[in-house]
């Protein structure tokens, strides 16, 4: 009488086989485009905000699929891993909003005083060098 030790005899569990081999090949192959994207988009400049917007963009495809092959979230059955996926991207983009949101109204303005920002001094940019 053999014993299988993954076999728990609960008839709510669910068992899935794994995914073929040549899904993962296919899945670091589009990783290993995305990442040529990633430097190619980097070499590219698409203006002030969007270069951020862009790359973040990339990368944020490329953690996707990590994240729905390699760790198996997209064959998992239990659905609270979904909503802790979710949630965790929904407070990044909120974090990337809000960052992003300062980063394109700065400008060289005094905020205090409301006037354009001094140049830094000859002797001030020597020593910076």
């Amino acid at each position: 009488m053999s014993h299988d030790p993954h076999a728990s005899g609960n008839p709510n569990e669910v068992n899935h086989e794994a995914a073929p081999l040549s899904r993962y090949l296919a899945v670091a192959g589009a990783l290993l485009v995305l990442t040529f994207v990633t430097v190619g988009v980097a070499l590219i400049d698409f203006g002030k905000p969007w270069n951020l917007v862009v790359a973040m963009l990339v990368a944020s495809v490329k953690a996707s699929l990590v994240v729905l092959y390699f760790m198996n979230l997209r064959h998992d059955h239990d659905r609270i891993n979904a909503v802790v996926f979710a949630s965790a991207v929904l407070f990044l983009g909120l974090y990337f909003t809000f960052t992003l949101g300062d980063v394109l109204t700065r400008s060289d303005v005094n905020p205090i005083r409301g006037e354009p920002a001094p140049l830094p001094s000859a002797a001030y940019q020597g020593a910076l060098k």
